[in-house]
C-alpha cells in the first residue's frame, strides 16, 4: 500500500476561522426559515380581482367545524355547502357518485382492501374557444372530506376553500380561453379514491392536459410544489415564474410520493395519455395526526399563498396552449440567486453516467498519479459506509438519552414565535450537527489509516453507487447527490492534474472550497427538509445525508484540521441541547378527539365502554370507576390487539346488530365456497370485516372482485354503502373452521347512560368524534 498518514492542517486562527466558518454555514442552512408570504391585511380586502383570505377562511369555517369522513352525514353537509357556493357564483356544479377499491398487501401475505361510494363535485368553467368536449383543458383538484378523528382544515378544507374563491374571482374576470375543470374529491383523506373515481370514470379526466392537484399535510408556511409527475418544462417553468414565491423541490416530491395517501399515482392512472401533473401542498406545522388541524390554526398567510398560486396558475394555464400528453417527469431545486432549477428524467441517467465516468477516471487517476492502492479505495468505501451508520447511531442514541427532549419539540410545534425557535430550532440543529461532527471525528481516523485520497476515493466510489440506485428508484431526488458528487470529482481531477503540483496552497484550497459548494446548497438543505418531514423520531434518511457533505469534502477538512472542526461542532450541538432544554414553549390548549367507545356484541348479548390504554381523567375515571388497569381483549381485536379500558354498558336497542344472513356454504374442490348478505340498519359509514383463521383465494361483493388472489390475512374496510344489501362471495383454501368478524362503525355515542362530561373541562373534546361499534360474528365450522 502506498499512502501518506500525515496529514496537513491549517494552524491558528486560520484552521479556526474555517471551522467557524463551516458551522456558521450548517447553522444557517439548517435554521433558514421558508420564507413566509405576507399575511393580508386585516380587513382581508385583496387587490382588484385578488385572492381573498378572509373569504377563504369563512368557507374554512364553514366546511372544518367537525370531521367529515366518506360516507358520513358531516360529509353529506360540506358537499351540500359546496354546491350551494358554486351556484351562488354562476357555475354549475354536478355530483358524480363512483364506487371505487383499492387493496395493500403485505410482505407476510395479508391484504387490506378498501371499497368506498365516493361522491365527487365537478363543475366547469367554460371558456371560449370552439370545441366543446374535446378540446383540452386543465384540471384543479382538491378533496373536502377528512379522516374520522380530525375537523381536516388544512388538509382538506383549505384547499376546497381556495379553489372556492379562486373560483369566484375567475368567474368574476374576463373568459378564459380553455376551459377550467375543478373537482372537489371525496374520499382522498386516505388512499386518494375520490381521485382514483375521477380519473378512472370521468369523462373529463381525459380532457386534462394540466392537473393541479392541492393538499396540505401541514398548516403554516408557503405552498410548495412536491411533485411534477408527467410534467414538461413549459409547465414547470410558468409555475417558477408565475407562482409567488416559488418553493419546493423533487426530492421532497420523492418523500411524500412514499406516503399511503399519496395522490400522484392516481392521477397517473390513466398511462401515458394522463394530465402532466403538478402536486402543491403546505407542508410546515404539524396536525397531530389530524386532531390539532383546527380552523384557529390554519395560517391565514399560507391560505393567502395557497390561493395566489392557484389564481396565477388557473389564468396561466386557462389561456395557454396546453402540452400534449406524454410521459415526462421534472427533477426540480432551488439555489440562491438563480431560482429555480430544473430538468427533465430524460437528463437524470445521462448525468448519472457521466457521474460514473468521472468516478472512473478519478479513481484512475488517483492510481496512477498518486500512487493509491486500489484495496485502499475498497476499504476507504466500506470505511464510509461504516462511520456513517456510526454517525447515525449516534444520533439515535442522544436522542433517545435526552427523553425531555421530545415533548419540548411537540409542545414547540404548537407554538409560534420565540416559543417556536425554543421547542424546535435548537434540537434540529443539533440532530443536523451531531451525525457531521461524528462524521468528521472518523474520517480523520480513517485518513489518518489509509491516506486522505484513498478515503475520498473510497467515498465518491460509494456515493456514485448510492445516486445510481437513486437515480432508478427515486429520480426526483438524484440532483441531491449528482451535482455535489461531480463537483468534488472535478475537482479531484484537477487537484490531480500535473499542472495543479505547482499550485500554491490558496488556490488548492479555493478549488476545494467551490467543489463543496453545490454540496453545502443542495445536501444541507435536503437534509434539513427531511429531518423537518420525519422531525427527530426517524433519522436515517438526514442524518445520513448530513453525512454526505463531510464525505465529499474529505481533502478540505484534511487541509483545515479536523480537531479545529469536529471541536466546535461538538460544542455547538451541546450549546444546542441547553437551549432545547431550557426552552419550555407553552403549548396551546387544543381539542382533542373522544376516543371513548361504546361497543355493542351480538354474539355475547352485551355492551361495553372502551378507552385507549391512556391515563383517565375526572370524567373518563367515572365511567370505568371499577377498571384497575387497560386490559386485552383477544375476542374483539385478536390476540395482538392493544389494551383498552372497559366497563360494562347497557345495551342500547336504539343501536341496531348488523344484519348477516348465510346464503350458501359448500365444499367445492378441496376448499370452502360462502356466501353471505351484509346490510347496516344503522346505515353505518363505515363497515369493517375480518376473515380469521381461512386463507382466502377469492373474495367479492355484489359480483365486484375484491381480491383474486391467496392471503393469509384478510381485511376489508367499507365507506359510504348505507343500508344497501351487500351480497359477498368469499372462497377459502382447504376446510377449516374460521370466522368473519363485522363490525359497523357510527360517528358518535349514545348519551342515555353517560356521564355528562363538566362544562369547561379540558381539554376540550371535538365533536363527533367517539365512535359506537355494532359487532357480529359468523362462524364456519
Amino acid at each position: 500500500m502506498s499512502h501518506e498518514t500525515t496529514l496537513p492542517g491549517a494552524a491558528g486562527y486560520q484552521g479556526l476561522a474555517a471551522a467557524c466558518l463551516l458551522g456558521a454555514l450548517l447553522a444557517w442552512l439548517a435554521l433558514a426559515p421558508r420564507h413566509l408570504p405576507a399575511p393580508p391585511a386585516a380587513n382581508g380586502a385583496p387587490a382588484a380581482g385578488g385572492f381573498s383570505a378572509a373569504r377563504a377562511q369563512a368557507h374554512v369555517q364553514a366546511i372544518a367545524g367537525v370531521p367529515r369522513p366518506a360516507g358520513s352525514k358531516s360529509n353529506q353537509q360540506a358537499r351540500d355547502y359546496l354546491l350551494v357556493q358554486l351556484r351562488a357564483i354562476g357555475l354549475e356544479p354536478e355530483v358524480q357518485t363512483e364506487t371505487v377499491r383499492t387493496a395493500s398487501g403485505d410482505m407476510t401475505a395479508n391484504v387490506r382492501v378498501t371499497l368506498a361510494e365516493v361522491h365527487n363535485v365537478v363543475v366547469k368553467k367554460p371558456g371560449i374557444v370552439a370545441g366543446h368536449g374535446a378540446r383540452p383543458a386543465v384540471l384543479a383538484l382538491a378533496h373536502y372530506d377528512s379522516a374520522a378523528d380530525s375537523p381536516g382544515a388544512a388538509d382538506g378544507a383549505a384547499s376546497s376553500a381556495a379553489l372556492l374563491e379562486t373560483l369566484r374571482v375567475l368567474q368574476a374576470g374576463p373568459a378564459l380561453d380553455n376551459d377550467v375543470l375543478a373537482v372537489f374529491t371525496d374520499g382522498d383523506a386516505a388512499q386518494a379514491l375520490g381521485t382514483r373515481g375521477f380519473m378512472q370514470s370521468h369523462p373529463w379526466a381525459r380532457r386534462a392536459r394540466v392537473a393541479l392537484r392541492f393538499d396540505n399535510p401541514g398548516n403554516r408556511g408557503a405552498l410548495q410544489l412536491i411533485g411534477a409527475d408527467r410534467a414538461d418544462g413549459l409547465t414547470v417553468g410558468a409555475w417558477s415564474a408565475l407562482a409567488p414565491d416559488p418553493q419546493g423541490s423533487s426530492f421532497m416530491g420523492e418523500l411524500y410520493d412514499r406516503l399511503p395517501h399519496h395522490e400522484g399515482a392516481a392521477l397517473m392512472a390513466g398511462g401515458d395519455a394522463g394530465p402532466a401533473v403538478l402536486h402543491f401542498a403546505t407542508t410546515a406545522g404539524p396536525l397531530g395526526g389530524g386532531a390539532w388541524d383546527v380552523p384557529e390554526r390554519l395560517d391565514r398567510a399560507s391560505l393567502q399563498h395557497e390561493g395566489d398560486t392557484m389564481l396565477a396558475l388557473l389564468r396561466h394555464f386557462g389561456a395557454a396552449a396546453l402540452p400534449e400528453p406524454a410521459a415526462r417527469g421534472q427533477v426540480f431545486f432551488a439555489l440562491p440567486g438563480l431560482g429555480m432549477l430544473h430538468y427533465g428524467y430524460p437528463m437524470v441517467w445521462p448525468v448519472s453516467l457521466l457521474a460514473c465516468l468521472l468516478c472512473a477516471a478519478a479513481c484512475r487517476a488517483g492510481i496512477r498519479r498518486r500512487g493509491v492502492d486500489g484495496t485502499d479505495i475498497v476499504h476507504g468505501a466500506f470505511g464510509c459506509l461504516a462511520m456513517a451508520i456510526l454517525a447515525t447511531a449516534s444520533a439515535w442514541i442522544v436522542r433517545d438519552f435526552l427523553p425531555g427532549l421530545a415533548p419540548r419539540y411537540a409542545a414547540g410545534l404548537l407554538a409560534d414565535g420565540p416559543a417556536l425557535d425554543a421547542g424546535v430550532r435548537w434540537q434540529l440543529l443539533a440532530f443536523t450537527l451531531l451525525p457531521v461532527a461524528v462524521f468528521i471525528g472518523l474520517q480523520r481516523l480513517l485518513q489518518r489509516r489509509i491516506g486522505v485520497h484513498a478515503a475520498t476515493l473510497g467515498a465518491i466510489g460509494l456515493l456514485t453507487i448510492a445516486l445510481l440506485v437513486v437515480s432508478w428508484f427515486a429520480p426526483g431526488a438524484s440532483y441531491v447527490l449528482a451535482w455535489p458528487l461531480m463537483a468534488a470529482q472535478a475537482a479531484w481531477l484537477v487537484l490531480s492534474s500535473r499542472r495543479a503540483q505547482d499550485w500554491t496552497t490558496a488556490r488548492r484550497r479555493s478549488v476545494l472550497l467551490l467543489a463543496a459548494l453545490p454540496a453545502a446548497l443542495l445536501i444541507v438543505p435536503a437534509a434539513r427538509d427531511s429531518l423537518l418531514f420525519v422531525s427527530p423520531a426517524w433519522l436515517v434518511l438526514p442524518s445520513s445525508l448530513a453525512c454526505c457533505l463531510p464525505a465529499l469534502c474529505g481533502p478540505l477538512l484534511a487541509e483545515v484540521g479536523a480537531r479545529l472542526v469536529v471541536r466546535p461542532l461538538l460544542l455547538g450541538v451541546w450549546a444546542c441541547m441547553v437551549l432545547a432544554h431550557r426552552g419550555n414553549p407553552a403549548a396551546p390548549e387544543l381539542p382533542q378527539p373522544n376516543r371513548l367507545v361504546y361497543y355493542k356484541d351480538a354474539l355475547s348479548w352485551q355492551a361495553f365502554w372502551m378507552y385507549p390504554p391512556a391515563p383517565l381523567d375526572a370524567w373518563t375515571r367515572r365511567i370505568f370507576p371499577n377498571t384497575m388497569h387497560p386490559y386485552r381483549l383477544p375476542y374483539l381485536f385478536g390476540p395482538d390487539g392493544s389494551p383498552v379500558w372497559y366497563a360494562a354498558a347497557e345495551r342500547d336497542d336504539s343501536v341496531a346488530y348488523p344484519y348477516l344472513l348465510v346464503e350458501k356454504s359448500e365444499y367445492v374442490n378441496g376448499g370452502r365456497h360462502i356466501e353471505f348478505l351484509l346490510r347496516s340498519k344503522n346505515r353505518a359509514p363505515e363497515l369493517v370485516l375480518r376473515i380469521v383463521g381461512a386463507e382466502t383465494l377469492r373474495t367479492s361483493v355484489n359480483g365486484r372482485v375484491l381480491t383474486d388472489r391467496r392471503y393469509r390475512g384478510w381485511k376489508l374496510d367499507l365507506h359510504g354503502m348505507q343500508d344497501r344489501d351487500l351480497h359477498f362471495a368469499i372462497d377459502v383454501i382447504g376446510e377449516p373452521g374460521f370466522l368473519v368478524y363485522v363490525q359497523e362503525r357510527i360517528p358518535g355515542l349514545p348519551e342515555r347512560d353517560l356521564p355528562p362530561r363538566p362544562a369547561g373541562m379540558l381539554p376540550r373534546l371535538l365533536p363527533q368524534t367517539a365512535t359506537t361499534i355494532s359487532a357480529d360474528v359468523l362462524l364456519f365450522r
